[in-house]
């Protein structure tokens, strides 16, 4: 993996890209849009926080076509509504070897890329950070950082074991789970239940544990998706529950990035979450109440531009 394109300059693939840029391991290239882009291009990639660093010159472009470079790998971090658009883009300059690394949140994306590439080509992965775009080209970090991913089968496969390296090399902490399919739907469910009720509600994850009916809510939500992921062949117990909703009391006020993506007035993620679910719930013939409520205030809210 000697050539590396960022899909995605935002606040999670702009943290990640600027670690692997600033190592002296692979090629790093980054695709950009709007003001986001025209930073990147002048003064580079700030990290602001728990973290400072600046990394500059960086090649970012607007479109992959106008790249040199044919990349070995691939760290998409686009918001899940451009993932169509970002494969069509892709496809005229990656090789038949090129491989892909998703960074996006929900469980859809893996498939997608999966029939767009093949399967084989396709790493499945996530990860947990708190970071923001506070002014073009620079990124405030918040915390935790870690990068997880893994083959399929749990196979610890050269390339894995290559991309752990690179990761490690340029300063990011990076888990190959056992099982990285039931670890991601973990972090699904976090997403739907903390993401999901903070966007709509624009408060901080920390009002979930102030108010009693809210914490109901977030276990119903836990209750639902365990019910789909089980019927998946997925078992999440309750005390893994429990690891997901009570463990995050301790984050305190944390803003979700769907909740800051409201606040700004952005196109929400809300699809790839409750929206999927509701699909799932309809696929396997579940029971899916809340996840289907949530999903229908959300689509009311995108249809008034509230």
């Amino acid at each position: 993996m000697e050539q590396i394109l960022i899909m995605g300059s935002g606040a999670v693939g702009g943290y990640y890209g600027a670690y692997l840029a600033d190592s002296d391991g692979p090629e790093v290239a980054f695709i950009a849009r709007g003001a986001q882009y025209d930073a990147m291009k002048k003064t580079g990639l700030r990290i602001t926080g728990k973290e400072e660093r600046t990394v500059d010159p960086l090649s970012v472009y607007k479109d992959p076509a106008l790249m040199e470079m044919v990349p070995d790998l691939v760290i998409l971090a686009v918001k899940s509504h451009h993932t169509e658009e970002a494969i069509e883009q892709l496809k005229p300059v990656i090789s038949k070897d090129t491989c892909f690394l998703s960074l996006q949140n929900g469980m859809e994306n893996y498939e997608i890329l999966s029939k767009a590439f093949g399967s084989r080509n396709v790493i499945r992965g996530f990860c947990k950070i708190g970071t923001e775009v506070t002014s073009p080209g620079v990124i405030e970090y918040r915390g935790q950082g870690a990068l997880y991913f893994g083959e399929e089968n749990g196979v610890l496969s050269n390339r894995i074991l290559q991309l752990q390296k690179i990761c490690e090399n340029a300063g990011l902490k990076a888990i190959i789970p056992e099982d990285i399919r039931k670890e991601a739907w973990k972090k699904f469910i976090w997403n739907c239940v903390f993401n999901m009720m903070t966007g709509i509600s624009g408060v901080t994850t920390d009002y979930i544990f102030k108010e009693e009916e809210a914490y109901t809510i977030a276990w119903q939500i836990f209750y639902e998706i365990q019910a789909i992921a089980g019927a998946g062949g997925v078992r999440i117990s309750d005390e893994e529950g429990e690891d997901i909703i009570d463990a995050s009391e301790s984050l305190g006020a944390f803003l979700t990035s769907t909740a800051q993506d409201r606040r700004k007035g952005k196109r929400l993620e809300y699809d790839t979450f409750c929206g999927y679910v509701v699909r799932k719930a309809d696929h396997y013939e579940l029971e899916a109440s809340i996840n289907r409520s949530l999903y229908a205030q959300y689509r009311m809210i995108d249809m008034s531009g509230c």
